[in-house]
């Protein structure tokens, strides 16, 4: 009965035990939550919109991935929250003036300048705009630099422009009322705010510039020459064109622009604080291209999302883990450099196999002349076994033999190897044998 208890207890204890692994091992083993803080917009804005489908797909394809979404008053705020570290992800306008903490992940879709102007105020072009009040965008806000740059190379005195800082949403509902005459807002194409005041009737979109004779036929040529021009000021401008019935019409009728309108923007670029770690921010860029259909079917911005244009013309260096999603593709190192490689690998191949021959053959010719000195030594001695008398005049070859060697030594015409040592073995018995003689004749002379 005590041992049947004992065992109940360690099974307890071993069941407690592997629960407790379990949960440490899942602790250790998985990846840690990661929490993100994502700088939008103003709520009900685009940016704001755009931020929320891109958390939710993100977090969606990643469940350790937590990400905030909060709102800003814009790209300017979201530059300064992304250079203080207080957002970790940012929609930010191509011309926005960041820190140096901002770093590219993909453009996402183009911002066009919208410029709606009420059907009564008489605005034919942005030069009508003297004795008009002009909703610009919220202090500080990117469409409201973007306008004063327009202004500034338009030539118009912003001083003396009656102008207010009013959000898309307020600023399409004074403009409906009459409040404000027209609105300048860069914002996607198909702005829910724009396309409700435009089905209210009152509201139309106008061209920035007036064609000449009104002939709008080749309005993307019209745009690009714009956009070089605002370029040379304004370097972050791109060319595009408000397509014809872009937006619905209302009870039936037709939609607008009734003709394609040349107009100008910048991009929108997913940014990101510098220190993001590489792997997180290849995760978010190859998952949002990944996830590119999906995405265009929660909004149409999302159909401007193009791999090859992706970090064309961006102001902010792109980030090292994005650019690792974009050259994965690319051949590696050694296919890439295999060819110049190979050439190099044969010239090295080429250039040892003639050094090899041309230090076989500096040994070689060394070696001849040693063997040169060898028989000089030679018949020194057989010549001294022959004839005993003429000791002195073999001690004097022997003494020259002696100084020839030394001399190609020091030039390096002989090698201070073995083939050295031997002859300089054979050179001192040599000299030894003529010592002996010359000592036997001595004794044999008193």
């Amino acid at each position: 009965m005590e041992n049947e208890s004992l065992r109940k207890w360690l099974i307890g204890f071993g069941v407690l035990g592997a629960l407790l692994v379990g949960f440490m091992g899942q602790r250790w083993l998985l990846p840690e939550e990661q929490r993100l803080v994502f700088a939008a917009g103003q709520r009900g804005g685009l940016y704001h919109e755009l931020a929320q489908h891109l958390a939710t797909e993100l977090q969606a394809a990643h469940p350790r991935l937590r990400i905030e979404v909060i709102e800003t008053d814009g790209s300017l705020d979201n530059a300064q929250r992304l250079q203080n570290r207080n957002a970790d992800l940012a929609l930010l306008q191509n011309d926005t003036q960041a820190g140096a903490q901002a770093r590219s992940l993909s453009a996402i879709h183009p911002e066009l300048l919208h410029f709606l102007c009420h059907r009564d105020a008489g605005i034919q072009s942005l030069h009508d705009l003297a004795e008009h009040t002009i909703a610009v965008g919220p202090k500080g806000s990117g469409s409201e630099q973007f306008t004063h740059e327009l202004f500034q190379y338009l030539g118009l005195p912003v001083t003396e422009l009656n102008l207010k800082n009013l959000s898309l949403a307020e600023a399409t509902r004074q403009l409906v009322a009459g409040e404000v005459d027209a609105l300048l807002f860069l914002t996607g194409l198909g702005n829910a705010a724009c396309a409700q005041a435009l089905q209210s009737g009152k509201v139309q979109l106008t061209p920035l510039v007036t064609a000449p004779d009104s002939d709008w036929s080749h309005a993307g040529t019209w745009a690009e020459t714009l956009a070089e021009g605002f370029r040379v000021h304004y370097p972050h401008v791109t060319p595009h064109t408000l397509p014809l019935l872009a937006y619905p019409g209302a009870d039936g009728k037709p939609g607008h622009p009734i003709r394609p309108i040349p107009t100008v923007g910048v991009k929108a670029v997913l940014t990101c604080h510098r220190e993001l770690p590489e792997e997180l921010a290849e995760t978010i860029t190859r998952t949002i291209f990944e996830h590119r259909a999906v995405l265009s079917q929660k909004h149409s911005a999302f159909s401007n999302l193009d791999e090859s244009q992706a970090t064309a013309r961006l102001q902010f260096p792109t980030h090292v883990g994005a650019e690792q999603f974009f050259r994965r593709d690319e051949p590696g190192f050694l296919v890439k450099y295999a060819e110049a490689m190979g050439f190099i690998l044969s010239a090295c191949i080429l250039l040892w196999g003639l050094g090899s021959g041309v230090r076989k053959w500096l040994l070689q010719k060394r070696k001849d002349r040693i063997d040169k000195y060898y028989q000089a030594i030679e018949s020194i001695i057989g010549r001294l076994r022959e004839n005993e008398e003429c000791v002195d005049e073999l001690e004097k070859e022997l003494i020259s033999l002696r100084k020839d060697a030394l001399s190609e030594l020091v030039r390096e015409k002989l090698a201070a190897d073995e083939s050295f040592m031997i002859y300089q073995n054979m050179a001192n018995g040599c000299q030894q044998l003529l010592a002996q003689k010359k000592q036997e004749r001595r004794q044999a002379g008193g």
